[in-house]
């Protein structure tokens, strides 16, 4: 009886401890193992500096968020929005200039619990989408792919954060592309 005790008790730790093992590797070989994938909402309020300033007004918009932690401090990031301006007059004609930018980049939090002050940098794709009215005549619109890139400081607080960055939405024409935006946004799923 007790060698029958002793042969099941043996036969249980080996079962589970297969069955532990088995869990440990399903779990290490996800994507996400060591990881998190915050999803969230920005909001901003754009401001077009320099030549661009001409063209377009001050406008607003919203994007989607993604932020990948791959360190304890640095972060892998995607941002996919839209911005909308005001109409800009100058001697009777009007004109605009939307945007849609795509961008992927990289944010590093000074305080290692990921709250705090952070720095950003951004490089992908804008897809600009022009207008202009003149005084007499038909409006003639233009939708141009564009790459461009930018940088920012925010600060984060548990899922809140604002952030201000300047953005050049044209690379081959970056003094004449310049956008400095300002929002607040909220991280609202973790995975």
């Amino acid at each position: 009886m007790k060698k029958a005790i002793v042969q099941i008790a043996c036969l249980l730790l080996c079962v589970s401890g297969a069955a532990h093992a088995d869990r440990a590797r399903a779990r290490s070989q996800g994507f996400l193992h060591g990881h998190s994938l915050m999803l969230g909402l920005d909001s901003e309020i754009g401001v077009p500096l320099g030549n661009y300033a001409d063209a377009s007004g001050v406008g607003g918009g919203v994007a989607l968020t993604g932020e990948l932690t791959m360190l304890e401090t640095l972060s892998a990031t995607m941002r996919v929005g839209v911005q909308l301006h005001t109409e800009r007059d100058i001697a009777g004609a009007s004109s605009h200039v939307h945007a849609i930018p795509i961008l992927f980049g990289t944010k590093y939090y000074i305080a290692s619990q990921r709250e705090g002050i952070f720095g950003a940098f951004e490089i992908g794709l804008f897809d600009l989408i022009s207008s202009v009215t003149p005084a007499s005549g038909a409006s003639t619109s233009s939708n141009d792919l564009r790459f461009g890139l930018g940088a920012g400081l925010g600060f984060q607080q548990d899922r809140w954060n604002v952030r201000v960055n300047i953005h050049t939405q044209d690379v081959s024409n970056f003094g004449n592309a310049f956008m400095m935006t300002g929002g607040l946004g909220y991280e609202f799923a973790g995975l």
